[in-house]
């Protein structure tokens, strides 16, 4: 197992129970969480720049405001998606990343995509409108919303693979916190409600998972190439509906687990490919 694919892993890790904390406070208003968690992060960003003694500023200061930005866009509407769909079917949507990352690769790289691939494209999409098709149950916004963060998601990934060779880690981490902080602000003066002694537990794990998760989501793609680390993804999938059925009773409906099992044939047959 390489060193990329170690990260990457611990990262999946990490990210899971970030999930399963946003999730466990649904009380709490997304914006909030997110601003209390871009606080946690700025902090640990700027002790991690300070050790490194890099510029705070870094060097690609263009890419760095991007990542920031499609990082912020990603979390919100990751955080809504949890929030309206059970855990398992909004991470399975969340994890369309690998297929979103070819399609950038096909739009700005002019990389040559195999027909196979589109078709398991395809395939996965189809999973995706199958569950909200078969499933009236779930929620329309919430699968919408998915979409969104994956797509978000793929273009912050491929952004670092652009400033992995120009900035140093911590720098790259420092410009999420940085771009979400005043974003965020003025919407906690309208939305903002006090934590109990719980949820503030909860949000300063939010804060520590996401951090770690970040750290060695970085650290993986500046080790190893995105194509041979994709398949960890399907890592986060399992776990998420392990939590889901664990901690909030989420039984995913014969009807919903049809569109799911297309999604992950997709994105299997796409790693496979």
């Amino acid at each position: 197992m390489t060193l990329g694919i170690r990260y990457m892993l611990i990262s999946i890790v990490s990210f899971s129970l970030m999930h399963l904390c946003v999730k466990a406070i649904p009380e709490i208003p997304v914006v909030q969480t997110i601003f209390v968690r871009s606080v946690f992060s700025i902090i640990f960003c700027y002790i991690a720049i300070h050790q490194a003694k890099v510029p705070m500023w870094g060097n690609n200061k263009p890419f760095l405001v991007l990542r920031g930005l499609v990082g912020m866009f990603s979390l919100i509407c990751f955080f809504y998606s949890i929030q309206l769909l059970p855990l398992g079917t909004a991470v399975t949507i969340g994890n369309l990343v690998p297929f979103f990352t070819l399609f950038l690769a096909f739009l700005f790289l002019k990389e040559k995509i195999p027909h196979l691939k589109w078709l398991f494209f395809g395939i996965s999409f189809l999973g995706v409108f199958l569950m909200k098709g078969l499933d009236k149950d779930l929620s329309t916004v919430g699968i919408a919303l998915g979409l969104c963060a994956a797509f978000f998601t793929a273009t912050a990934h491929f952004v670092v693979r652009t400033l992995r060779d120009t900035d140093d880690t911590a720098v790259i981490m420092f410009y999420f916190p940085f771009i979400t902080i005043p974003c965020m602000l003025p919407f906690i003066f309208t939305a903002w409600k006090t934590p109990d002694a719980r949820e503030w537990l909860f949000l300063l794990l939010i804060g520590i998972t996401t951090h770690v998760g970040q750290l060695f989501l970085t650290k993986a793609y500046k080790h190893e190439e995105i194509k041979n680390i994709s398949y960890v993804y399907y890592l986060g999938i399992v776990l998420s509906f392990f939590y889901g059925i664990t901690f909030f009773g989420e039984y995913i409906s014969l009807k919903s687990s049809v569109g799911v099992g297309l999604v992950i044939l997709g994105m299997v047959l796409n790693i496979l490919a």
